[in-house]
């Protein structure tokens, strides 16, 4: 599932690439952009903005309508030069601008927004946004954290974008590794520091990953070779291999409702 770092990089693009540019031509094969008339009410309208709410993304146009998509697990956005052939499978929206074509493929999450049509409810009731100008990443994180029952499993809690917003379950697992803290403890135990821990790496980590396209990459080697293929961590998805800070075997379990695979290392994590 693409988390809070792909929505927030994907507006900057858009707010630099495509900021007064104007929808030449708008098509989709999605069932539901087509029954909603989403392509139809595009054509035309000048883009005024973009911008990114956790997971979701926003693109503002001068007409005042809002289209907001949201990834979820398949989802993806490019943006390819004027010009270049499009693929038609999979295809949820595409907007081709007179420099460049922004695509939306298997995306199960779009809506366009009428002028003055509130947010949806998901957006109103995020969390603080990790990656947002505004947010403190400690004191909003030890503020959300404190807020919620305690019982909680801090694993689970960090991945509720109604309590922070932008953390999946790559970033959950090396962000709570990094800061030493077991995946399993309740809420209620963590110290104020370990909790503005958790929101400062998570952040990091989530700046890091805007800045760097393709594949999350937490762990750099010592003596990595320039053009090295990246995408390395610390955790994730390392289940059975040796830590790469004290050489425990890392050990993986479901957890939470939905059942997310966490990996943690016995050891390193407290």
């Amino acid at each position: 599932m693409p988390e809070g770092h792909v929505s927030h990089r994907n507006a900057g693009l858009w707010q630099e690439r495509l900021t007064g540019h104007v929808v030449r031509e708008a098509r989709s094969r999605d069932p539901r952009a087509l029954a909603l008339g989403i392509p139809g009410r595009l054509e035309g309208d000048a883009v005024t903005g973009a911008e990114a709410r956790g997971k979701h993304h926003l693109m503002r146009f001068a007409s005042g309508r809002v289209l907001h998509t949201h990834l979820r697990m398949t989802g993806v956005w490019r943006l390819v030069p004027a010009g270049r052939p499009v693929r038609s499978t999979g295809l949820t929206l595409m907007l081709r601008f007179d420099h460049a074509t922004a695509v939306l493929y298997s995306c199960q999450g779009i809506r366009l927004l009428e002028p003055g049509e509130p947010l949806p409810p998901g957006i109103r009731a995020l969390g603080p946004d990790l990656l947002h100008q505004a947010t403190d990443p400690a004191g909003d994180t030890v503020a959300a954290l404190r807020a919620i029952d305690p019982g909680r499993e801090v694993g689970e809690a960090v991945m509720d974008q109604r309590v922070v917003a932008g953390i999946g379950n790559v970033y959950k697992s090396e962000t709570l590794f990094l800061a030493g803290v077991d995946p399993w403890r309740p809420v209620g135990s963590l110290t104020d520091a370990e909790a503005a821990a958790i929101g400062t790496i998570a952040c990091d980590l989530l700046h890091r990953g805007v800045a760097e396209p393709g594949s999350i990459t937490t762990y750099d080697p010592p003596g990595r070779v320039w053009g090295r293929p990246r995408g390395e961590k610390w955790v994730y998805r390392r289940a059975r291999e040796q830590c790469r800070r004290c050489g425990t075997p890392v050990r993986s379990r479901g957890q939470g409702d939905d059942n997310r695979t966490t990996y943690w290392c016995p050891t390193c994590q407290t």
